[in-house]
């Protein structure tokens, strides 16, 4: 009998485990298809929220000028560079280009890149011009390869005579970009987003330096994951701006006062800009892809925005300041204030679906968003209330503080800080920089 028992004992525990291993595999099983299931029908219900719009229709095209309409245009914005620089107290002028000034000497082509002002973008550029023949879309090339993958030969080594023999030959150009739209890319793209290496290398340090001490040692604040706009730009006005391009100003790190840049492009009117360097270097718009470029934009930007993010080396220092679905809510937040997602559409994914998600995934359904997204005009609206929320949190000396360290920039390139100071103390609240929370702008509309 207690034999008997005790082989019963074991049979159950046997058909026990059995049937615990065999459940496990069908929950396993199931869930791995409800993930599926899960991506497919958020992008549904994107696609049903907003008709599907095709890439190239989603941003009106910019029509094509002529070439001497595009020359006239510089010629104005060379006069007034060139009347700011006639100013004692803003002249700055210097005997070499800046040591990360970029050149193609095949080409005859000069750039200085300015960070958060399409300078990706333009380095793809010379990488193409470079390496590629016939000449092809600078988004073919990736990102890793426009800044690693060209050697010694980009570099000015020129000086004296040498480099003005140099310049005389070249086309020079310059993108630049309203300081503080460009202040507000750079906390977005590196702070706001899941970035570990900005996290350490300014939200650390923002939050240490400018926090009362005991709100500085808690959570997150160890990580620099959740430095405030007010505090990055403290730390831009106090240091960042004498040695980090990022927010340098456009006047110290590429002298427009000592080089008579042929061509000088704003990032508001990129497309036409560029037509005209094309001209210059006698390229044709298909070749770069000129055409696609809203669709080509965007997707990058997403791509862009992913990939790092969810990579295993990323991860592995992001999980340990905030979650997935913290990570995930960033990225849907960044590509909203970049104006790529409308407000309209709300982050579907639940936390059990960020547990598993993969990049791959994730880019689907940003692009399904992306590209469902509302028109032209209310991605604008969305993107300009974001810049105008994070300007009304400043103090009003760091707006001082801002126009003293940018004033050549904005008096060279024509930016007039009144269109976004002007009426702040009317700016709502909406909760743009709340990622937890989804972005309702409603009450605006």
């Amino acid at each position: 009998m207690v034999c008997h028992r005790a082989l019963t004992k074991r049979r159950l525990l046997k058909y026990g485990v059995t049937l615990a291993f065999f459940t496990l595999l069908a929950q396993v099983y199931f869930h791995k298809d409800e993930v599926k299931l899960n991506k497919h029908d958020i992008i549904q219900k994107y696609s049903k929220l907003y008709s599907p719009r095709g890439p190239l229709t989603r941003r009106p095209s910019t029509p094509p000028a002529n070439v001497q309409q595009l020359l006239e245009s510089m010629n104005k914005r060379r006069d007034r560079v060139r009347k700011v620089c006639s100013d004692p107290d803003i002249r700055r002028k210097s005997e070499e280009l800046s040591d990360h000034t970029l050149v193609s000497r095949m080409h005859h082509f000069v750039y200085c890149p300015v960070e958060k002002s399409a300078s990706t973008f333009w380095r793809r550029f010379l990488y193409q011009l470079e390496f590629t023949n016939p000449m092809q879309s600078p988004f073919n090339v990736s990102v890793r390869e426009a800044y690693d993958g060209m050697t010694s030969r980009v570099k000015v080594f020129e000086k004296g005579k040498k480099l003005k023999k140099l310049l005389e030959a070249a086309t020079k150009v310059i993108f630049v970009r309203d300081p503080f739209y460009r202040l507000f890319s750079a906390y977005v793209d590196k702070l706001m987003s899941p970035n570990p290496f900005y996290w350490e290398l300014w939200g650390l340090p923002a939050t240490r330096k400018y926090r009362p001490e005991k709100q500085a040692l808690k959570g997150a604040k160890l990580c620099g994951s959740n430095v405030t706009f007010p505090e990055f730009i403290h730390l831009v006005t106090d240091e960042l701006w004498l040695e980090e391009s990022h927010v340098m100003p456009i006047s110290r790190m590429c002298d427009p006062c000592g080089f008579n840049y042929t061509v000088i492009g704003k990032l508001e009117t990129f497309t036409r800009d560029t037509r005209l360097v094309l001209e210059y270097l006698g390229l044709n718009e298909n070749q770069v892809g000129l055409d696609r470029m809203s669709h080509d934009v965007f997707s990058d930007a997403v791509r862009d925005s992913v990939t790092d993010a969810l990579s295993d080396s990323w991860l592995n220092m992001t999980l340990k300041c905030v979650s997935r679905t913290e990570v995930a809510r960033r990225i849907w937040r960044k590509l909203q204030l970049r104006g790529f997602i409308s407000w309209r559409l709300n982050f579907e994914l639940r936390p059990e679906d960020v547990k598993t998600l993969q990049s791959g995934d994730f880019i689907d359904i940003l692009e399904a968003a992306a590209k469902a997204s509302a028109e032209f005009q209310d991605l604008r609206f969305q993107k300009r209330q974001a810049l105008q929320e994070a300007l009304k949190s400043l103090k009003s000396w760091q707006y001082d503080e801002i126009m003293r360290i940018f004033t050549a920039d904005f008096l060279m390139f024509g930016y007039n800080s009144s269109e976004l100071l002007g009426n702040l103390h009317n700016v709502k609240t909406t909760g743009a920089f709340d990622w937890w929370k989804d972005w309702d702008l409603s009450a605006l509309v």
